[in-house]
C-alpha cells in the first residue's frame, strides 16, 4: 500500500523528522477514508484518532522491527488507535456478527448473486452505513480493502495479518450478514 524504500524507515526510525513530515503528507488521507468509511465518527472524532495516531506512530517507529512489513505494522497501530478510542465510548454497539470459525468456508460462501443483490436494491447510503457499523473490525476492514481501497486478498493479507481464506471468509459472512439486515430492514420499511 506505502511503498517506502530502506533509506527512507532508517530515517523514520531515527526520527528524522522531514521524513516524518513525508510519512504524513504520504498517508494522512488514506487513514481518514479509511477511519470515515468503516466507523462513521463525527469529524472531530477522526481528527482525534489520527492525531493520536501520529503520535503513538512517532513513539512506535523506534522499535520498528524491519523483518515485519511496515504497512502492517502501521496498520496495526492505527487499528489500536481506533480501538482505543472506542473504548473509550460507552454509546459503541457491539458486533452481532459471529465469530465461530468452526462453520466451513464453503458453508458460509456466498454467491456472486448475493453480492449483486446489495448493490441493484435501492438501499439509502444511511441504511447501509448503520449496517456497516454492526461488523465486526476485521470484517469492517476487509470490506473497505475490498470496495474503498479496491485491494486483492493478497494485499488485504499483507495489510491485515489474516489468512486469504480468512479474508474470504470474513467477507462472506460480511456480505451474508449485511444482506440479511439490509433485507429485514427493507421489509420494515414497506
Amino acid at each position: 500500500m506505502f511503498d517506502f524504500d530502506e533509506k527512507f524507515i532508517k530515517e523514520l526510525k531515527k526520527q528524522d523528522h522531514n521524513a516524518f513530515n513525508t510519512f504524513y503528507i504520504k498517508t494522512v488521507d488514506v487513514f481518514f477514508r479509511y477511519i470515515n468509511s468503516n466507523y462513521f465518527f463525527p469529524k472531530g472524532d477522526s481528527e482525534d484518532i489520527i492525531s493520536n495516531f501520529y503520535v503513538k506512530m512517532w513513539e512506535a517507529i523506534k522499535k520498528y522491527d524491519n523483518k515485519i512489513s511496515l504497512n502492517a505494522y502501521v496498520w496495526t497501530i492505527l487499528k489500536n488507535t481506533i480501538k482505543d478510542h472506542l473504548k473509550k465510548k460507552k454509546d459503541v454497539s457491539f458486533s452481532v456478527l459471529d465469530n465461530d470459525n468452526s462453520i466451513s468456508f464453503q458453508d458460509n460462501l456466498e454467491s456472486e448473486e448475493d453480492l449483486t443483490w446489495l448493490i441493484e436494491n435501492n438501499f439509502r447510503f444511511d441504511q447501509i452505513e448503520e449496517a456497516i457499523k454492526q461488523l465486526d473490525d476485521d470484517s469492517r476492514d476487509v470490506i473497505y480493502f475490498r470496495f474503498i481501497e479496491e485491494k486483492s486478498n493478497e494485499e488485504i493479507e499483507k495489510i491485515l495479518w489474516i489468512s486469504q481464506e480468512n479474508i474470504r471468509q470474513k467477507f462472506s459472512r460480511a456480505i451474508k450478514f449485511l444482506k440479511s439486515l439490509l433485507d429485514s430492514n427493507n421489509s420494515d420499511l414497506q
